[in-house]
């Protein structure tokens, strides 16, 4: 399907409220303090991890025989909750803009479009062109060498040390996003989805015909799915998806998910192919409109940890808007109640008991108001929502 960056754009703006998130991200990137912008890494410290917004870490590879720099963004309110976490692996971390922009995109869909997830950003220091078969005889020793790294290292390695989800993604442009579909038809159980963003099929094409004739993708059911997303002025490239395309189409069950989007005029990798991936594969994690009483708030995210595969829990914004809404309504009682439940699911959720701390005030409980305007500072004693509600109180 091909699509104009500005019916890309009212997409996004479908799904956030009118908010351009492409240039808000743009915005973003200039203004993270603490995040370096250089699309180099120093060749005199090649094992550094190239990214500082979030953690920086490394895994000694026995497989690869080095060290791996890694970079890891965890979700905000990941340290105040109990919740897991599904994982988006990210290749080339040092193209720094690129993971800003990854990280970025998470925290600002987080909970209101998609689940709040952990992203792991794999650097590359050698150049992403190390995930293609070797020039001359085409070789797939090295990107085979990675996919081992990734199942008996990597994944076992995040999984050990951070809440996660039994839900991953991969994410890969140009060379490495030629190697998330080789990785999909090479351990098609290995992630559930894959992204890869104008992906350099024109390496072994005929190979990678033949891997999906062989029948992996018939190994698939639910949460497997690859999406490709693409320029129309990629040179060769909207061929060679043409006829990959044909080839999935003709050898993929019913329950794998493939989709591909051709965009006008974006040039290599777009810029917005990102926010378009993740809208695709959380389509209707929060619609707004039908959301309006808790039983259907818990019957839907049910609904979603069933066909997701883990646990998807109401995120705290979805339950202190419907509680508000009540509020606004004069129907404490239910407020009351949506803010029970939602004590129950996030015990550490300050804004929750800033919601009930309101509902007690318009009940007439000012003591009750007082104890949850301040079980909010106690969870977090620099909390200006809740001391302006309890500053209220004095008044």
């Amino acid at each position: 399907m091909k699509i104009s960056l500005t019916e890309s754009l009212k997409e996004v703006n479908k799904h956030t409220g009118g908010i351009k998130l492409l240039m808000l991200l743009l915005i973003v990137y200039l203004l993270v303090p603490n995040t370096v912008f250089a699309q180099e890494k120093s060749e005199n410290d090649p094992d550094e991890p190239a990214v500082t917004l979030g953690m920086v870490s490394s895994l000694q590879s026995k497989v690869l025989n080095k060290t791996i720099p890694l970079s890891i963004h965890l979700p905000a309110n990941y340290d105040n909750s109990r919740k897991t976490y599904p994982v988006l692996y990210m290749l080339g971390s040092d193209y720094r803009a690129r993971f800003a922009m990854l990280a970025s995109t998470l925290d600002y869909m987080g909970e209101g479009q998609i689940p709040e997830m952990i992203l792991i950003g794999i650097d590359l220091p050698e150049g992403n062109g190390i995930l293609l078969p070797t020039r001359d005889n085409k070789d797939t020793t090295i990107p085979d060498g990675y996919i081992e790294f990734f199942e008996t290292e990597l994944l076992p390695h995040i999984e050990n040390t951070y809440r996660t989800a039994p839900f991953r993604t991969l994410y890969g442009a140009s060379n490495s996003g030629f190697f998330c579909v080789y990785t999909l038809l090479s351990k098609p159980q290995l992630f559930n989805g894959y992204f890869a963003s104008s992906p350099s099929l024109m390496h072994i094409p005929t190979v990678l015909h033949q891997k999906v004739e062989s029948g992996p993708l018939q190994t698939l059911g639910e949460n497997r799915s690859l999406h490709i997303i693409y320029s129309d002025e990629e040179g060769d490239l909207p061929k060679l998806v043409s006829e990959f395309s044909r080839v999935v189409e003709e050898h993929k069950l019913a329950g794998f998910t493939y989709k591909v989007d051709e965009l006008a005029n974006q040039g290599h990798v777009p810029a917005i192919d990102f926010t378009m991936f993740l809208l695709a594969l959380y389509p209707d994690f929060n619609p707004i409109d039908e959301l309006n009483s808790l039983d259907k708030v818990i019957a839907h995210f049910e609904m979603l940890s069933t066909r997701y595969g883990y646990e998807i829990l109401p995120p705290v914004s979805v339950l202190m808007d419907l509680g508000v809404d009540n509020i606004i309504g004069k129907d404490l009682d239910v407020a009351e109640e949506i803010y029970e439940y939602s004590f129950q699911v996030y015990p550490e959720g300050k804004l929750l008991y800033v919601g009930m701390g309101i509902v007690r005030r318009n009940q007439d409980q000012l003591e009750e108001a007082r104890r949850m305007f301040e079980k909010a500072l106690a969870i977090d004693p620099d909390y200006a929502l809740a001391k302006r509600w309890l500053q209220r109180l004095e008044e």
